[in-house]
Formats: C-alpha cells, sequence, structure tokens
C-alpha cells in the first residue's frame, strides 16, 4: 500500500488519470483506505472548482461564498506577476 506521501506525489496525475492501471489502481486504494487522504482529495477538487469559477469570467463579481482572504491573494499574486 501507498504512504501518504507516496500518495500526494502522484495526487494530480491520478485526478487527472494520467497514471498506469496498477499505480492508479494503488492510489484508489489507499484514497479508500486514508480518511486524511480522501479528505484532501475532496478539498483539492473544491479548490480547482473555486479557481474555474474564478477565472471563468474575470468581469463577473465574485461569488458571496468565496473568502475574502482567497480574493485578496488571487489580487496579490496577480499584480505581482
Amino acid at each position: 500500500m501507498l504512504t501518504c506521501k507516496e500518495f500526494d506525489d502522484f495526487m494530480v496525475d491520478y485526478l487527472e488519470q494520467g497514471l498506469p492501471v496498477w499505480r492508479n489502481f494503488m492510489c484508489w486504494l489507499h484514497v479508500k483506505m486514508c480518511r486524511e487522504c480522501a479528505d484532501f482529495v475532496r478539498d483539492y477538487k473544491r479548490a480547482v472548482k473555486l479557481g474555474q469559477i474564478a477565472f471563468d469570467s474575470p468581469d463577473e463579481p465574485v461569488p458571496d461564498f468565496v473568502p475574502e482572504e482567497l480574493i485578496k491573494a488571487a489580487l496579490s499574486h496577480r499584480r505581482s506577476n
């Protein structure tokens, strides 16, 4: 079985379905057995979805459910680039 560190190393490829079948199965199994990694995957997917919403229409107002700290961080990062 994978360790949490090993899963972390493969997580993005796992979510993008870019792993060999056997490695994909090992990641799937780890997520099914590890509550912390399952929570991490859920939160990661949520963050990606929020990012997509935020940059889908830059002229649209930011939804009320987006934390103010996240908005400030994104704007600060945008100005620095």
